[in-house]
């Protein structure tokens, strides 16, 4: 959650900067409306975000924001210096990635892997929400991607280096927040990735298409 006041603009950004490119109009269409979504994404994430960092003390907050910083410095640094493909592969490999974790998150709740006394809890909908709405729009940023440059070897390369830099932020915040508890500040790896990993994996495959993806009924829901 602490990432998304900083990747979603990104994402926006980089769209709204190949809009004209883009010459069909049904995907036209959707990367406007995955704008709209990323844009009240990230205002909701950063409203929560507040309210997390705010529980957690000014030291530790302010520790947070410093890699909130950088990690935005960066994103900003790709718009300004990087080329189309490099933003565009970026986009598709976090979206790639965040799919796969959505699907893996959705398919738990059905088979009942995460129930609990605190399912539908307000942190647990914000998640529940988003997620659909990345299964929702699965198809933007790889479409996109495809229309626009469409190399298989730069993608799959890229994207691995997309979610490298992506994955540092996300470590670097949770040693911050398990030291503020008292916890050893260790990497974990995330529970989707642990029981998503086939899925994850898939979408490194040539004939990868995020549009055949058969999607849970607990996203229409």
């Amino acid at each position: 959650s602490l990432t998304m006041p900083y990747l979603e603009p990104y994402l926006i950004r980089t769209y709204r900067a190949v809009a004209d490119d883009i010459t069909d109009p049904e995907l036209a269409s959707d990367v406007r409306e995955f704008i709209g979504q990323e844009a009240q994404h990230f205002q909701n994430h950063r409203r929560i975000n507040e309210i997390i960092k705010g529980q957690l003390g000014p030291d530790t907050a302010a520790k947070l924001q410093a890699v909130e910083d950088r990690l935005d410095a960066d994103y900003r640094r790709f718009n300004a210096e990087k080329s189309r493909r490099f933003n565009l592969m970026y986009a598709e490999g976090f979206e790639a990635m965040t799919c796969a974790m959505a699907m893996t998150m959705f398919e738990e709740a059905a088979s009942g892997a995460r129930a609990g006394s605190d399912r539908f809890g307000g942190w647990q909908q914000l998640w529940a929400w988003h997620a659909a709405e990345e299964i929702e729009h699965r198809t933007v940023a790889f479409g996109v991607y495809e229309h626009l440059e469409g190399n298989w070897v730069y993608r799959v390369a890229g994207s691995l280096r997309a979610q490298a830099h992506f994955q540092r932020a996300v470590d670097d915040m949770q040693r911050i927040l398990l030291a503020s508890q008292g916890a050893p500040a260790k990497h974990h790896l995330p529970p989707w990735l642990r029981n998503g990993r086939s899925r994850y994996l898939a979408t490194f495959k040539p004939g990868y298409d995020p549009a055949d993806l058969e999607v849970s009924p607990l996203v229409a829901l």
